[in-house]
């Protein structure tokens, strides 16, 4: 130990005591790691601090879902795009332009009776250098009952200071909570006076803590008063039914463009035309929205679909969804927990039963796998969004700790130094080494009982069971691939606990071959062979003891299975196992299957 450097001094000082806790009472950790693992999780999920992987999870699959629902053709955007700004330029100077334009174009299009003209432009300020610009603007927009404007809410902190009574805002409505003298910052269109009904709608975009926006609003309350979202509104005004809920988590029609856009400058040349060339009806019964993806006019947003959004299609978007109903619907916390918790409860019952690694890994695969196929099919071919990033999370962080526990224990059985004292020079350690031959016929049937073999040893107390012999060596794993080897390593003065193991775990064979000798109709030879061999070495510096190990393993290599004896399940151990069993005192093994081997 003087040679041993201080921190793994340091280091073995904590992990031994702490593997030795771990390797006795592996099951209950287990349960207690499932435990404070489904709290967290519990607490994390109704707390809302998964809502960051939720997200990102929306985000990857609404890129690259197959089946987006197609987009409204009864939405149509009249796009001030740049050709527009260009061509419109010529005659009416830079953007934005007389009030007169924006009032022929809206007569022209509601000549051809559309369902509803909505703008995505704010007309906040009147025109004080064409104030008969702005007058015919107003008596279009009174004459033109199914147009609708933005509002834009502004910091609630300004409210005190606003003059803007929001019993007077058209559309708004009063709750309970109302307060009757409230006032509210926000930006109004100047034709205000002229708008009744419900033909104001607040536009303000609310991104999540990412910068991303998912969501759009229905409504916004301030002091007790609901203001309705402009597509909430829009869908109200046109006959539809809007969901009683704050705002709706936006089901993406796919990459922009999504929507029938025609150039502005197209459409009102066409309509100022004495022959107009597009078709006369081409805006009857939809909805028309202005509004702009011109760059240069810097009206775009990041969503989960594009990085560089149009702002009007995102109010398309929010229209379409709210007047079809598609938008998604989240289900319930209480889900997530639930699903999140019976994963984890599965996981702790295949650990403590001790499944095979290879199931288990297998069983943890098919689940993850399972988790995000169940998301992806979801907003593919419904409108509902269920969150399986916290399964997904949580179930990984339990079964990585379980993972690490099974390290640990194993190191610890195996005698590694840094979790164990057993190979530290001058220990005297007890071995006994086991191999089971198993000769049941065919592949499936004889992987089948192996594994059941591996799982008894992995639910003693002190067993080991090692990697199968020689595999990626095609010629030796032929030669013995029917073999299983285990071992316990104790030391000498614990050898009574490893004839105790190793007689439970010969038991629980027993049990396990039996009972497929019985499935498969067994009558003549043994379907499994059991040779138990034991040595005791001291570790030495001149690896002495290395020696006296693979002479053991030797010994029990080439064993003679014929003196197994008959049954389902052959037994044969060496005089030196014989010895041992008969020489540890209060081990009484009248009856057990030990017993039998060891006469």
């Amino acid at each position: 130990m003087s040679n041993v450097p201080l921190p793994q001094r340091l280091i073995r000082a904590v992990l031994r005591p702490l593997s030795s806790l771990l390797s006795l009472h592996q099951n209950r950790v287990v349960i207690v790691l499932a435990a404070l693992v489904s709290a967290v999780a519990v607490y994390a999920i109704l707390g809302g601090h998964t809502a960051g992987m939720k997200d990102r999870a929306y985000d990857a699959i609404m890129k690259a879902r197959l089946l987006a629902p197609a987009a409204d053709p009864g939405i149509v955007i009249v796009d001030i795009n740049e050709a527009s700004l260009a061509v419109m330029a010529k005659e009416y100077g830079r953007w934005p332009w007389p009030r007169t334009v924006i009032g022929e174009l809206v007569e022209g299009i509601a000549r051809q009776k559309p369902k509803a003209i909505v703008f995505d432009v704010m007309f906040s300020d009147p025109d004080v250098y064409n104030k008969d610009a702005d007058k015919y603007f107003r008596d279009v927009v009174r004459r033109t009952p199914n147009t609708y404007f933005p509002l834009i809410r502004l910091n609630e902190e300004n409210d005190s200071q606003s003059q803007l009574k929001l019993s007077s805002l058209p559309g708004v409505d009063r709750t309970d909570d109302a307060e009757p003298e409230a006032t509210l910052a926000a930006v109004v269109p100047f034709v205000l006076d002229q708008l009744d009904g419900r033909r104001i709608g607040t536009t303000n975009l609310f991104t999540d803590d990412d910068g991303i926006v998912r969501r759009y609003g229905v409504w916004l309350d301030a002091h007790g008063w609901r203001i309705g979202s402009l597509p909430a509104n829009v869908v109200r005004g046109t006959g539809g039914t809007v969901p009683d809920q704050e705002d709706v988590l936006l089901n993406w029609r796919g990459k922009p463009p999504s929507y029938t856009r025609v150039p502005l400058h197209e459409v009102y040349t066409d309509l100022q035309a004495r022959e107009p060339k597009r078709p006369a009806n081409e805006f009857a019964g939809k909805i028309v929205i202005i509004g702009s993806t011109a760059p240069s006019l810097f009206d775009y947003k990041p969503t989960p679909v594009a990085k560089i959004h149009p702002g009007v299609e995102v109010l398309a978007t929010a229209i379409d969804n709210l007047q079809r109903g598609d938008y998604l619907r989240e289900l319930p916390h209480w889900i997530t927990v639930v699903i999140t918790v019976f994963a984890i409860g599965l996981f702790t019952l295949a650990a403590v039963y001790n499944v095979d690694v290879r199931r288990q890994n297998l069983f943890f695969t098919l689940a993850q796998v399972s988790f995000v196929t169940v998301a992806y099919l979801l907003l593919n071919f419904s409108t509902v969004y269920l969150d399986m990033t916290a399964p997904i999370a949580f179930s990984l962080i339990y079964f990585t700790l379980v993972k690490l526990l099974g390290v640990v224990v194993t190191f610890r059985r195996n005698g590694h130094p840094l979790f164990s004292t057993l190979l530290d020079d001058g220990r005297t350690c007890r071995a006994v080494v086991m191999q089971v031959r198993v000769h049941a016929q065919g592949r499936n049937a004889r992987v089948a009982l192996s594994s059941r073999l591996k799982k008894a040893v992995g639910q003693s107390r002190r067993g080991v069971v090692t990697p199968p012999l020689f595999v990626g060596l095609p010629l030796m794993y032929a030669f013995f691939r029917d073999r299983l080897l285990f071992y316990w390593l104790l030391p000498v003065e614990e050898e009574r606990d490893a004839v105790v193991d190793v007689a439970q775990t010969l038991k629980r064979f027993q049990r396990v071959v039996d009972k497929r000798a019985q499935w498969h109709g067994h009558e003549k030879g043994p379907l499994a062979t059991v040779a138990l061999h034991s040595f005791t070495f001291t570790v030495d510096e001149d690896d002495r003891w290395r020696q006296t190990g693979e002479e053991g393993v030797a010994r029990l290599m080439t064993m003679d299975a014929t003196r197994a004896g008959d049954g389902a399940m052959g037994l044969i151990a060496s005089d030196d196992m014989k010895t041992l069993c008969r020489g540890v005192e209060g081990v009484n093994m009248d009856g057990e299957v030990l017993e039998r081997a060891c006469r």
